[in-house]
Formats: C-alpha cells, structure tokens, sequence
C-alpha cells in the first residue's frame, strides 16, 4: 500500500503522516512533533544506530518525542526464547544486535533525550515501547 493510504483509511491524515526515505541519507522532516521508529535499530550496530536517533532527536522540536518499539533482549520470563529469535533473525539480517532496555535509554540519552518511559505493551515477547521525550 502507498504511504498514507492507511491512515487515510482510519481517517487519521489530519494526525499522522507516513514518510519514506533512507535513515541514513535523509534528512527527517522537521514538522512533527512525534517520530516512531518500529522495529528500526536492531537490525543495525551501534555505529549506524546512534545516528538515527541522533537525526530523531535533531527533527523534533522542545516536548516533542520518539516512540522507539522493538523486540528487546531483557524482556522478563522470554530470554531464552529472545536469545534464539535474535540469533536467527540477525544472523539473516547480517548486522544488527540486541539491545536491553537500558542499552537504549542509554543511547536516547546520548541522543540527547532527556526523559525515556517504557510504556507496557500487550506482547512484550514481540515489541516493547520505549517513549523518549525532548
């Protein structure tokens, strides 16, 4: 499906607003007051990472926020099964790691978040929520 067409669907376009384009080549627009990243920075290491949460965090304007939601590998009561997913799936992708909770409020942080909240999630096995404010 087109971007967009989606929300249109669930008449959202007044309210959100699906972009395309490389992370790593261009610039996030800078009209937002909310980014969401889904399942974006494990599938990359640390170096090409940071970046992207860096440029996240230059787009958003004071009381903005990111909404970061990925599989994390401290997720309680799942760890050998997320040991095991996150082996076979990065080893697909051929870059990438797991990351805790901390690793990444750790790297947000870095980004120059200020605050960072995870935010409780039906699946937690799946996808956690990390939201992560200016």
């Amino acid at each position: 499906m087109p971007n967009g067409v989606r929300f249109a669907q669930a008449g959202l376009t007044a309210l959100a607003q699906a972009v395309g384009g490389d992370l790593f080549r261009d610039t996030l627009p800078t009209d937002a007051d909310r980014i969401s990243l889904v399942r974006v920075i494990p599938d990359h290491d640390d170096v090409p990472a940071q970046p992207v949460l860096s440029a996240a965090r230059r787009a958003l304007p004071p009381g903005g926020a990111l909404t970061l939601a990925e599989p994390m590998s401290d997720t309680p009561g799942a760890e050998p099964i997320g040991e095991a997913y996150f082996g076979f799936y990065l080893l697909a992708m051929g870059s990438g790691r797991p990351r805790t909770c901390a690793e990444l409020t750790a790297m947000l942080k870095r980004a120059g978040f200020g605050r960072v909240q995870e935010v409780a999630t039906r699946r937690p096995i799946m996808i956690r929520l990390l939201v992560a404010r200016c």
